[in-house]
């Protein structure tokens, strides 16, 4: 596209194009952006003509991205986050109040960021944290709709991961099976998960990442035998839960000195299920300021020094 053509475009049509994108139609965009649908149609219309193709194509009632949405969707999308980005960034160098809006896990919140959320605290009393729990794939919608600025999560499989979220490492965990001090597994010096198979097992849903691993690990393996599962969780910190209250042997992913952990047994299973890391989600394009960036380094160094790595 050449320069000339470039300057056509406005942030509001890139907006428009975006938001009718992501909702699949136009009357949610509709709603989200306070705008007409005849406003938001118009809008697209200019600018098919300026990029001279066909963006949308109609069903019925329903709306169908075309191939050339998908490419201009890819393009604009991280131009819009980084405008937006800009003005949080402004906002907090000219000390005007300042909202971070972060989703975490419940054993992350637990665990891991007690003493960082407190050193940033003090590093910046003027700006309002909002906490927020949810699982991975919940996480990532709300990254996309725009309803939180960071996610921590342990890493997704790449088939888990939505489209227009970028990732970043943090820290190294590991998968762990936990079990009361007093089980007869706990004074085994290293414990495998065939061991484990005809225990009681507390272990996460299908659509979590553990579960996931675990269940790979059972198709490699070859394994004959079908694990007990005796409950169901959709977090590491509820599974804990049940494993203190002796409902059975739990796997997660998450530290062996974690604070939850430590009147329990814990054996590590990274031999055999691999290695898991927590990661920080945002949308592509997104530009953290300078206090962002340094809650995401106070998170990182701090549990990494609580490791003694």
């Amino acid at each position: 596209m050449t320069a000339c053509d470039a300057t056509k475009l406005t942030v509001q049509q890139m907006q428009t194009f975006c938001e009718v994108y992501r909702c699949g139609g136009y009357a949610e965009a509709s709603r989200r952006l306070d705008m007409t649908v005849t406003t938001l149609w118009e809008q697209i219309r200019v600018l098919q003509r300026t990029y001279q193709t066909t963006l949308f194509a109609r069903k019925g009632r329903l709306v169908t991205a075309t191939p050339a949405a998908d490419t201009l969707y890819r393009h604009l999308q991280p131009i819009l986050e980084s405008i937006q980005s800009s003005f949080e960034s402004i906002h907090e160098e000219e000390s005007r109040p300042v909202e971070i809006r972060m989703v975490v896990g419940v054993r992350m919140m637990l665990e891991e960021l007690g003493r960082p959320l407190q050193a940033f605290a003090r590093s910046y009393p003027s700006i309002h944290l909002r906490l927020m729990t949810a699982d991975n794939r919940t996480a990532q919608q709300m990254l996309d709709d725009n309803d939180a600025e960071i996610a921590l999560m342990i890493e997704p499989f790449r088939e888990a991961r939505l489209d227009g979220i970028s990732i970043q490492r943090l820290y190294e965990i590991e998968y762990l099976a936990v079990m009361l001090k007093r089980h007869r597994l706990a004074k085994r010096r290293r414990v495998a998960i065939g061991d484990l198979l005809d225990e009681p097992l507390v272990l996460g849903h299908q659509n979590t990442i553990v579960r996931r691993e675990f269940d790979r690990w059972l198709a490699r393996s070859g394994s004959l035998s079908q694990p007990h599962i005796r409950i169901e969780t959709d977090n590491s910190a509820t599974t804990i839960a049940c494993v203190r209250a002796g409902l059975g042997i739990g796997i997660v992913a998450g530290l062996s000195g974690g604070r939850m952990v430590k009147s329990l047994a814990t054996k590590s299973l990274s031999n055999e299920m691999g290695k898991v890391f927590l990661v920080a989600c945002t949308r592509t394009g997104y530009r953290p300021s300078r206090s962002v960036a340094d809650l995401l380094e106070l998170i990182q160094h701090s549990t990494v020094s609580a490791k003694g790595v």
